[in-house]
């Protein structure tokens, strides 16, 4: 796998929407089923987006070096919204209501989400749309021009490190659930308090990434 988009993948793995629902989902009765349907529909649908966007790239012909300029006006414009996205994250202050809320009583999640179906249904819904962090992992694979097969494979790979922060949690939740809820709670807290400028931080990082890289690309 290109080291690029391993890289962008670990990068694109920080959601802390999805580990507070891994958590929520983690409570109660009837857990492994709910945790195992949610990691499924979130591996199925981000596998399939990540096909399609390599499927459009190379219809596009914005891959391989005998087509720098297209290739390198994506990376630029998936930097440029990261960084856009970033200073939203930024501006953007969480609401103490809402935080107050969450730590008093069940989240909505936990309210609503007491069945494999809906577990699914979730799982899709967190990642149906693919962050530009993961579309210039997926362009990364592509741009390496590998056979057809092996791009699969490596998107497999890259899907497997992106949805790490759900895959560890629900492995302990299926092995141990009863030592995995305190250590789950700690982290999702931690992600409470953190996990915004975690994001604004890897945004910037990988927008800027992207931004250098496509401006060499033009200049070379």
């Amino acid at each position: 796998m290109p080291s690029q988009a391993l890289a962008l993948a670990l990068a694109a793995s920080i959601y802390p929407p999805a580990v507070a629902a891994v958590i929520a989902l983690g409570r109660g009765s009837d857990v492994r089923p709910r945790v195992f349907a949610f990691v499924l529909a979130a591996w199925l649908v981000t596998y399939a987006m990540g096909v399609l966007i390599l499927y459009v790239l190379v219809e596009l012909g914005a891959t391989g070096p005998r087509h720098l300029t297209p290739g390198a006006a994506i990376d630029m414009a998936l930097g440029v919204l990261l960084i856009l996205l970033a200073i939203r994250l930024r501006r953007k202050r969480p609401d103490p209501a809402a935080a107050a809320q969450s730590s008093s009583g069940p989240s909505k999640i936990e309210r609503y989400l007491e069945s494999r179906r809906l577990a699914f249904v979730l799982g899709i819904t967190l990642y149906v749309l693919p962050s530009p962090i993961y579309i210039g992992a997926v362009k990364a694979i592509a741009d390496a021009n590998l056979p057809t097969g092996n791009e699969l494979l490596n998107i497999i790979a890259v899907v497997a490190v992106m949805l790490w922060l759900i895959e560890l949690p629900m492995l302990m939740l299926l092995v141990v659930p009863d030592r995995a809820a305190s250590t789950l709670e700690s982290v999702n807290l931690w992600f409470a308090r953190n996990g915004r400028s975690v994001g604004i931080v890897a945004a910037v990082a990988v927008g800027v990434y992207l931004i250098v890289k496509g401006l060499v690309q033009l200049i070379g």
